[in-house]
């Protein structure tokens, strides 16, 4: 029994760990609204050594060749940045950096191209400087992020728009697609606010509705259909969407958007210690970056232990755990709701979604394949 459930694990290892988020930093020059690191300015004891990065690094790669996203705070704040990237590029097939942008000159844009890094992102929360400064928390740091995208443009970087959606700008939506289309990015991504760290104290009456989040994300699916050839489109803490794509595409009479190979694009929406982790600054793992559930750390086990035999992710893998009405929804296995709004909102991560507004019937049955 012992070794089949050994045999099982390495199995989830290797074939389940798709996404890797690292944390590399707390620091920041930036101040935020919504930030889930809680960035500060100065050096935060604890962090990873360069030498425990690049250890820890060649560990998981023993086991999993993961997506590997290298975020804050701001990475580039660290010394041994390209220290790091550098490794970690030698050992993985994809590497990505998640930057605010505003630290990005032409040098060090021909530098991560260089590197091998394969995508850059970099968040725009509005489409113009008032409404994007006001959330960054600096004035000037909406042109400081044009410029260093247009850097990366220029060194040839494969480059993604990230934003944040609340009541201050999601009437600017369709400007700050606009906006990623002409300037040239290859992915488009929508987030939906998650209550956690700075983002905590977010007042309510600047959160979106239920409602609101519904019409937002069917908004994304339409334009991921209309401007699919031109570039990505994707909705991250919003498992909803997956259960929109469906309807929307039932309604209309369309297949599901396929991947690259053929499968479809839809995989499910809640990928939080199933096919993706989280590795702070400290070298805590978590589910994903926003749910500050501690499932192990990397200083005392590997990651491939942590992903292998952690209760958390087991709990995280097994839908039929879902309470509520998540519990009971026929969508539960394809969108699972966000495990980290759940717990912001009542302190269980296996809650109910607060931010959905579906209501599944009392017998509603698996009707999440379309």
């Amino acid at each position: 029994m012992q070794e089949k459930r050994m045999q099982v694990g390495r199995r989830i290892m290797q074939d389940s760990l798709r996404l890797v988020f690292w944390e590399l930093t707390a620091r920041c020059n930036l101040k935020c609204q919504h930030c889930r690191a809680e960035a500060q300015e100065d050096f935060v004891e604890g962090e990873l050594t360069t030498d425990e990065v690049i250890k820890v690094a060649r560990g998981i790669r023993e086991t999993s060749d993961p997506i590997l996203i290298l975020t804050g705070g701001e990475p580039l704040v660290r010394k041994d940045f390209f220290d790091i990237v550098d490794e970690c590029t030698r050992l993985f097939t994809r590497v990505a950096v998640a930057t605010n942008g505003t630290l990005v000159d032409a040098a060090i844009a021909r530098r991560l191209v260089e590197s091998g890094v394969q995508r850059v992102s970099i968040s725009l929360d509005g489409a113009k400087a008032g409404t994007h400064d006001v959330f960054r928390g600096v004035p000037g740091s909406f042109d400081g992020a044009l410029c260093g995208f247009d850097a990366l443009k220029q060194a040839g970087a494969s480059l993604q728009v990230n934003v944040t959606v609340t009541r201050h700008n999601d009437n600017e939506l369709d400007e700050i697609l606009a906006l990623a289309l002409e300037r040239g990015a290859d992915a488009f991504h929508v987030f939906m606010l998650v209550p956690v760290g700075c983002g905590a104290e977010i007042s309510d009456d600047k959160r979106l509705s239920p409602g609101r989040c519904e019409e937002v994300l069917t908004w994304l699916f339409e334009k991921s259909l209309e401007f699919k050839d031109r570039i990505h489109v994707k909705a991250t803490c919003a498992p909803q969407y997956y259960r929109i794509m469906r309807e929307v595409a039932r309604n209309r009479n369309i297949p599901l958007p396929r991947g690259p190979h053929g499968m479809n694009a839809v995989t499910r929406g809640c990928l939080a210690g199933s096919a993706v982790c989280f590795v702070s600054r400290t070298g805590d793992v978590q589910p994903c970056g926003y749910l500050p559930v501690i499932a192990g750390n990397v200083r005392k086990q590997t990651l491939g232990e942590i992903w292998r035999d952690s209760e958390v992710f087991a709990a995280l893998r097994d839908p039929e755990q879902l309470k509520g009405k998540c519990g009971t929804c026929g969508y539960r296995k394809v969108c699972e709701g966000c495990r980290a709004r759940a717990y912001a909102m009542t302190g269980d991560f296996m809650n109910e979604e607060p931010d959905c507004a579906y209501q599944p019937g009392k017998s509603e049955g698996d009707i999440g394949a379309l």
